[in-house]
């Protein structure tokens, strides 16, 4: 597919009134490597559509900044019988602000910067945290010996719990808990 077929399709797509994502599955492109593209043949992105730059209206050429205007002046008379000082404010004049056309492309690459990393931050799989888990010493078991035990049902079932939330099985938990036992209480033995 040539670049003019491409812009072509996007354009037939875009008038669809079909999302970015739904147009670059469409057409088997990456969404970032389809903005890059119309943005390098001078497309920009206008009220939610790509336009030729040529054809985008320059009629928002100011921003307007609306301030909130202080309308209580408090008069001289009513400070001097409230026997306070109040300070008079004036109200502010509205401020706006010139953008140039180069301005406002720098804007619009700015803002298509941002969509890009918005998608691969989406794209991006979450970091595994590391789970901490027991801590079992590497100990072939040579020999294994069945027995039958009775514990308190509490501490049994926190002993499963915690069995649930390991790698280890229960058998390795068990090994280790009673080796560390024992060496605390070697002095017994």
């Amino acid at each position: 597919m040539t670049g003019n077929e491409r812009i072509k399709i996007f354009m037939q797509l875009q008038n669809k009134n079909l999302k970015f994502q739904d147009i670059a599955d469409k057409m088997e492109i990456k969404p970032q490597t389809l903005r890059s593209y119309l943005n390098k043949k001078g497309y920009k992105l206008t009220n939610g559509k790509y336009e030729l730059k040529d054809d985008i209206k320059e009629e928002k050429k100011q921003i307007e900044f609306n301030e909130i205007k202080n309308t209580k002046v408090e008069k001289k008379e009513n400070v001097k019988k409230n026997n306070t000082k109040r300070k008079t404010q004036k109200p502010k004049r509205d401020k706006k602000v010139n953008l140039t056309p180069e301005d406002m492309d720098k804007l619009c690459e700015v803002y298509d910067w941002y969509l890009q990393v918005r998608d691969v931050k989406a794209i991006k799989p979450k970091t595994k945290t590391s789970k901490k888990d027991i801590v079992i010493e590497k100990n072939n078991i040579d020999e294994l010996k069945s027995t039958s035990i009775r514990v308190d049902k509490k501490i049994w079932e926190d002993f499963e719990r915690l069995c649930s939330n390991s790698s280890f099985t229960k058998q390795e938990i068990i090994t280790q808990a009673l080796k560390n036992f024992l060496k605390e209480n070697k002095h017994l033995l």
